[in-house]
């Protein structure tokens, strides 16, 4: 159960050790900095794991490497496949696809909150990243919010409704639910695709009734 816990643990020390520990030691702020780095801390939680789950056990080195390559097995293809899909979106995102499709949108006159959810539901179809769309869409309705023309609790609202939608084959969310499901890519698309959609679409529904509501 520690050795389980040890990555959380560790990246809760090491988050929260700057804030109760002052120091002007460069050094010391450097190190704290590089162990409480994820991607060490994984390393320090998975040599644990070998020693205490492993070699004190009495398992050899040989056995332990066997069961790490099992494992490695189950989870290889869909960490390339997430990998690919973060690549694409990163692509996307890079070339300014996502932005001018926002300006583009920008340009409907339609209402704000309709507008929010379809801008950032159209960024998502295109990149795959629910977070992306949402950000991107937040910094391209700010001047609708600032100046008044709707309410920003809505619009947060009717963003997050549209960060769901379209969810394909560009988001690794999408493949992720595949292989763990054992899926086809059409029953992916039948099934994760056409659930997001709806959760999309719900919430857009119950933000524009709350604005009914409230308005």
């Amino acid at each position: 159960m520690a050795v389980a816990l040890l990555p959380v643990l560790l990246i809760v020390l090491f988050t929260l050790l700057p804030y109760c520990y002052h120091t002007s030691n460069i050094a010391l702020q450097q190190g704290v900095k590089f162990v409480g780095n994820p991607t060490v801390v994984m390393v320090i939680a998975l040599s644990a794991a070998t020693y205490f789950l492993g070699l004190k056990l009495g398992r050899s080195m040989a056995n332990v490497m066997t069961i790490y390559e099992s494992a490695v097995k189950d989870i290889a293809m869909i960490l390339l496949i997430i990998a690919g899909s973060g690549i694409f979106k990163q692509v996307m995102e890079d070339s300014g696809v996502s932005l001018l499709l926002a300006n583009t949108l920008q340009q409907l006159s339609i209402s704000p909150l309709l507008l929010a959810w379809l801008i950032t539901a159209v960024i998502r179809g295109c990149v795959g990243s629910a977070t992306v769309a949402a950000l991107t869409a937040a910094g391209v309705l700010l001047p609708i919010v600032t100046g008044g023309e709707a309410d920003p609790n809505l619009m947060v609202l009717a963003i997050g409704a549209g960060s769901l939608m379209f969810s394909h084959v560009n988001d690794a969310g999408f493949w992720l639910f595949k292989e763990y499901f054992g899926l086809s890519v059409k029953d992916t698309l039948f099934s994760w695709s056409i659930m997001e959609a709806i959760v999309s679409i719900v919430g857009l529904l119950a933000v524009l009734l709350l604005q009914l509501i409230l308005y």
